[in-house]
Order: C-alpha cells, then sequence, then structure tokens
C-alpha cells in the first residue's frame, strides 16, 4: 500500500522510501493487532461480523470478505479524507459546477457534495477494489479516514475516534482526467475507471424506462442527459489518450442504455456499437481486449459484431435467474426479449465468441426483494447457483454484483441482504465455475473489480492449473 501523497507516479512526487512504506505497514499492523486484541461486538458490530466471517470461512480471503462487508453497509468519507483526496493525485474529475461531474452512468446521488469532488474507488492492502455509492444514505457505514500521524488512509468503524481497521487506499487519478476530445467534452465524463479497464457508456438512456418498463432494481440514467449517444470520435480520441499512460490500462469495456428500435429489436443500438467498437479500435491492430455489455442479440447480430469489429468477449447479463422474478423485475427485457430466450442467446453466442468469453450476471439481492422476491436467503441461494450451474455448463461464465438499493430505483430503499449472504454466493459461484474449467479473465479483480466471486480466482491455485 503506498504511503499517501507519495505514491508511485502520483503528481510527481515519485516513489515513496521503502523505510516509510515498510514504517507504514508496521504501524498500521500494531493498531490492527491491538484492534484485535479487544473488540467488543456492541461497539464495533462490523469488524465483529467481518472477523465472524473470516473464522467460519477460512478458505476465502479476508479481503474479499471485507469488500462484500464494506459494499453492503457502505462508507462515509471524513472531512480530513475529502480535503486530501481533492489533491491532484487523487482527484477523479472535475469539481461540480465548473463542468460535468465524471459519473458516466448518469446516476443522481442525493448525498454528494456539491463543492468537492468524489474519489475513485477504494483499493484494500492486498490490491483489491472496492466501488462504493459515495453520497448514499448509508444505515451505519464504515468511515474512511485519512490518519495523519500514520500518513494514509485508514478504514475505521464508523467514527473518527474508532481504531483504524486498516490501512486503505484509494485509486489514483488517471491521466486523461481533465483532458477534453477536440470536441470539448471533459474524457471524464465519457468513462468509469475501473483497475486496468476503462467503462465507458456510450447511450446514456435506457428507452424501457419510456414505459416504466425499466428493471425495477435500476438507478442507471437517473440524472437525464439532453443528448444520449456518445460521439465516436470522442470515444476514439480518449481511448487514444489512455495509451498514452503505459501499462494503467489493459482492457476496454462497452455499454449503455438499451435502443430497442430498428427494423428488428436491437437494429439500431448494433449499429452504433458497431460504429463506436470500430472507433474504439483504431489503434489496435485486428483483435484488441474489449467487452460488449448488452442485450441478448440473435445470432446473426453477434455474427456481425464479431465480424465488424476487434472486440473479444460479450455480456449479455440475465440480471435475475428465476423465470418468475425475471418478469416481475425485468418488464422490459421481458417483453422484448423474454427469459427463456435471453438464456437460449446467451447460450448461443458461445458458438460466436468461445467458450468462457462470454458473460452474464445476476444483481444478487434483487431477487429477495419485497413484495415478490424470495423469503428465504436460502432459497434464493439455491436458485442463483442452480443458475450459474445452468451457464456454466454450456461455457458461460455466471457472475454477480451486489444489489445496492437506490431511492431512485422503482423498488426504492430496502434492506438488503446479509452479508453472510454474498459470502456464501461468492464461494459457490467460485466453486461452479472453477469445476467446469472456466476463469473471469475479462471481470476479474484487476479488470472490472465489481464481481466479489472473481476476486477468489487469483489465490485459488486449482483454476490456473
Amino acid at each position: 500500500m503506498a504511503h499517501v501523497g507519495e505514491a508511485s507516479g502520483r503528481g510527481g512526487r515519485g516513489e515513496a522510501p521503502g523505510r516509510e512504506r515498510a514504517a507504514t505497514a508496521s504501524r498500521a499492523a500494531d493498531a490492527r493487532e491491538a484492534l484485535n486484541r479487544d473488540v467488543d461486538p456492541r461497539s464495533y458490530p462490523k469488524y465483529a461480523e467481518w472477523r465472524r466471517l473470516c473464522e467460519e470461512n477460512p478458505g476465502m480471503a479476508p479481503f474479499v470478505i471485507m469488500k462484500l462487508s464494506l459494499t453492503c453497509h457502505g462508507a462515509i468519507i471524513s472531512p480530513r479524507a475529502m480535503e486530501r483526496l481533492q489533491q491532484d493525485d487523487y482527484r477523479f474529475g472535475t469539481v461540480p459546477g465548473e463542468g460535468d461531474e465524471a459519473n458516466s452512468f448518469e446516476i443522481e446521488f442525493a448525498g454528494r457534495s456539491t463543492s468537492q469532488v468524489m474519489p475513485g474507488a477504494v483499493v484494500l492492502r492486498d490490491g483489491t477494489f472496492v466501488f462504493v455509492n459515495y453520497g448514499e444514505a448509508y444505515e451505519d457505514p464504515y468511515l474512511l479516514d485519512l490518519d495523519v500521524e500514520l500518513g494514509a488512509f485508514v478504514l475505521r468503524e464508523a467514527r473518527e475516534g474508532d481504531p483504524a481497521i486498516d490501512v486503505v487506499d484509494f485509486v489514483p487519478r488517471p491521466g486523461i482526467f481533465g483532458r477534453r476530445t477536440s470536441r470539448g467534452t471533459l474524457m471524464d465524463t465519457l468513462v468509469d475507471v475501473r483497475p486496468q479497464k476503462l467503462i465507458f457508456t456510450a447511450y446514456r438512456t435506457c428507452h424501457f424506462w419510456d414505459r416504466r418498463e425499466q428493471c425495477r432494481f435500476c438507478a442507471f440514467f437517473t440524472k437525464g442527459h439532453e443528448d444520449p449517444a456518445v460521439d465516436p470520435e470522442d470515444l476514439y480520441e480518449t481511448v487514444h489518450a489512455a495509451l498514452e499512460e503505459p501499462g494503467r490500462f489493459s482492457e476496454l469495456y462497452l455499454s449503455g442504455g438499451t435502443d430497442y428500435s430498428g427494423a428488428e429489436p436491437f437494429e439500431r443500438e448494433v449499429e452504433r456499437y458497431i460504429c463506436d467498437l470500430q472507433a474504439m479500435g483504431r489503434d489496435f491492430s485486428g483483435r484488441f481486449p474489449c467487452q460488449l455489455m448488452a442485450p441478448a442479440y440473435p445470432r446473426h447480430l453477434l455474427e456481425r459484431i464479431r465480424r465488424e469489429t476487434g472486440i473479444t468477449s460479450y455480456s449479455a447479463d440475465i440480471e435475475v435467474w428465476d423465470r418468475e422474478r425475471f418478469r416481475w423485475l425485468c418488464p422490459g427485457k421481458e417483453r422484448v426479449v423474454g427469459h427463456d430466450e435471453w438464456v437460449r442467446r446467451t447460450v448461443d453466442a458461445v458458438e460466436v465468441f468461445g467458450r468462457g468469453n462470454v458473460y452474464t450476471q445476476v444483481v444478487a439481492g434483487a431477487e429477495l426483494a419485497a413484495p415478490h422476491g424470495f423469503e428465504t436467503t436460502g432459497e434464493a441461494l439455491a436458485s442463483n447457483l442452480a443458475g450459474c450451474e445452468y451457464f456454466a455448463e454450456r461455457g458461460v461464465n455466471c457472475l454477480f454484483i451486489v444489489w445496492r438499493p437506490h431511492r431512485r430505483a422503482r423498488l426504492g430503499w430496502q434492506p438488503m441482504a446479509p452479508v453472510d449472504y454474498y459470502v456464501r454466493l461468492a464461494q459457490g459461484f467460485h466453486d461452479i465455475r472453477r469445476a467446469h474449467g472456466l476463469i473471469c479473465l475479462d471481470d476479474d479483480y484487476k479488470m472490472c473489480g465489481n464481481h466479489p466471486c472473481a476476486d477468489l480466482e487469483r489465490m485459488d491455485e486449482e483454476c490456473w492449473r
């Protein structure tokens, strides 16, 4: 973990001296040991829960369990940490009011500061990436703080006076941030930055919302946007600029809201994506590491995409495996494609892109939402594992993300599933994919970083034999 303010490549400060880095790590270890020796569950319930889960799941990396805990409970940032994060090495976008806020998914977060920039994702000590929805109204969040004496960002239970649980860091500011394309578009607004992946949202509206058929858990595009289609030249120039930062990114990703218009459903969307992907691939020869996340297209459209672009993988997210709950939670997808057809098309895509190069995911926890969700986590777990098994048998990588309820979604604010549920789900999904020889190279901890089950692969030797 880098020493705050002296991290390599940040603001031109250079590499932190080895002695200082070692001293920082040593002081952090002492703090953790002190906390370990005397934890009162009544005072530190989230930390106590994490310790219990680590003890109950010795084969799972404690950092993955902490990732799940942070995702479920959420986190807020202390004023002193927020002030430090406004400096050039961490500042993740523009100041709201000076230009478009960096938020390519167009999600509205009512609790975000109007005078400060939200940082990038949290990075745990082993490199684990944690995507936190800053500005959400969490019920019992962790605190991300700056320990001035330690010289590092730290994670605390809830308050500034609580002991440090561990040293953490934030994703450093990409070199493309602050730059504009030739059309004047701020590159910050075009991408979402993951550990080594640039995620482009090329169409910032979803037409399922037009008829109130959007997925009930979704809060994408709630800010609104007058011109939803991104210019392909902006995409090209942003990719071109990102390549000037050697070693920073190793994969591209393209997605957007659904547009099912055309002579056949999705015809116009596919035309647009082909233009976008051709622009993004202009600096490469042949195929380049790029994933398209899109609806479940019929095979002839997928063959055209693969033939006319250089992408290497494709993801058609089922969102909810159970057929009846899919119909309730994803009414637009059900009307235009349908659950069974979505599954069939996803499996058919393996013949186009190859085994292990087709992905799907479930929004884990949404299947438990009231009023029509599963009544128990046991039922939900069995359903999701059955879906993962079905896809894995047919060469499709099935992953999950953690459902974080949002007040602007149709489901509104609902209680989340317990952390225990996601721990069991992560282990179960990982075990199934491993048994079928599948590895999530496009969505592991270095790429997307949003799938806890994929984080387990790098520590499991069986996956690499």
